[in-house]
């Protein structure tokens, strides 16, 4: 086996280490702002820019976002979470479980059992005497399962798009992260139940519920779908599914990202990738478990499921895989939304790469989707 990649992973977890973590951190930011320079230069002429097409901003964006999740990926950042309501004061919620006999089959575990979870609303807190006819989406953030938050200044951008959009309300789970401790499978699951019975809880009608995520949080949408269809599982179906470029595959080789034709273009890097299935996934289950890689186990669903997906991500492969295997189920339902020259999850960074316009298109059809829904009943 070659030296290299056997010292690489090696070197790699050392750099999340102190003192190699303070090190890399110094050399980040020495180095970091020569990069931005150099990077404010070499994407002037349109030839340079990862696709032509795109504006300058978008092209640095992409570019400094890619730097980031590397770094961040490389020390293995940790996000602090906090169940205190803070300057949000009462849209700030706290979610506990109340019904042990829900959490069975894959979600009972030994070691990691259902905890409180803390969730964001947008825009508003959902209240019953006001809000009883409206939308309510139960949307989970993307992050690789190791990184976000659903407070404003975390990733409100795309949840306040999609409660605009559809006229509704959005709640965010700020479900625990795989670079947390005990926070690796079946704990985010485990925050996904617990959040879906809280909206039952307070008298919302599965009929009006959605679940949505992007990214690795359409993973996890994908995971609560997949549970609320088990034979043992008593909770009703909800309205609809929303997938915005989930990730769909952690049994792939991360190092593939690179060698990806969009590799160049997209900003996942695959240290990023590595770090969130190295650290979720929990020895005893294969990484192309369904509950893990829903790509290649498609699964039979009365549950409409909406897709919008870029053709310049990394990622847009499994994705499309994985649309067709559900698709071959006559049973099933789905829509998929191609968003060209795009990069991965414009719905949740899209304010911050530039594609704010393409990911409005891609509420405004989940809109027509979820009215269609409606049309159709």
């Amino acid at each position: 086996m070659n030296a290299a990649r056997i010292m690489s992973p090696i070197a790699g977890r050392l750099r999340a280490r102190q003192p190699g973590k303070a090190i890399w951190t110094t050399l980040f930011l020495l180095f970091g702002p020569l990069r931005l320079v150099f990077l404010l230069l070499y994407f002037i002429p349109k030839s340079c820019r990862q696709i032509p097409q795109w504006t300058y901003r978008q092209a640095i964006s992409n570019a400094l976002l890619k730097m980031w999740f590397s770094f961040a990926s490389t020390v293995e950042y940790q996000t602090a979470f906090s169940l205190e309501p803070g300057p949000e004061k009462e849209r700030f919620v706290v979610m506990n479980p109340k019904q042990p006999h829900l959490y069975s089959g894959v979600a009972k575990d030994k070691s990691i059992e259902p905890s409180p979870v803390g969730g964001m609303w947008y825009p508003n807190l959902y209240e019953p005497k006001v809000d009883s006819n409206k939308t309510v989406v139960l949307h989970f953030h993307g992050g690789a399962y190791v990184l976000g938050g659903v407070r404003p200044d975390e990733g409100g951008w795309g949840p306040n798009l999609l409660a605009r959009t559809v006229d509704g309300l959005v709640l965010c789970p700020q479900y625990r992260l795989s670079s947390q401790f005990k926070g690796r499978f079946p704990a985010a699951l485990q925050d996904s139940i617990t959040s879906y019975q809280y909206l039952l809880d307070h008298g919302i009608p599965s009929s009006r519920i959605v679940i949505s995520g992007d990214s690795a949080g359409g993973n996890l949408a994908l995971a609560l779908l997949r549970y609320l269809e088990e034979p043992f599982c008593s909770l009703p179906k909800p309205r609809a599914l929303l997938l915005w470029s989930p990730w769909l595959d952690l049994a792939g080789d991360p190092n593939a990202i690179d060698r990806h034709p969009n590799g160049k273009i997209d900003y996942l890097p695959s240290v990023f990738i590595d770090w969130g299935s190295r650290t979720y996934r929990p020895f005893f289950l294969k990484a192309d478990h369904p509950y893990l890689s829903p790509v290649k186990k498609p699964f039979a669903s009365e549950v409409p499921i909406f897709m919008q997906h870029c053709s310049a991500e990394v990622l847009f492969d499994e994705q499309k895989a994985f649309y067709l295997q559900m698709m071959e189920i006559p049973s099933n339902r789905l829509e998929r939304m191609e968003t060209p020259n795009a990069p991965h999850d414009i719905f949740y960074l899209g304010q911050v790469l530039g594609f704010e316009k393409e990911a409005k298109e891609g509420a405004d059809r989940a809109r027509s989707f979820l009215e269609g829904l409606s049309k159709a009943s």
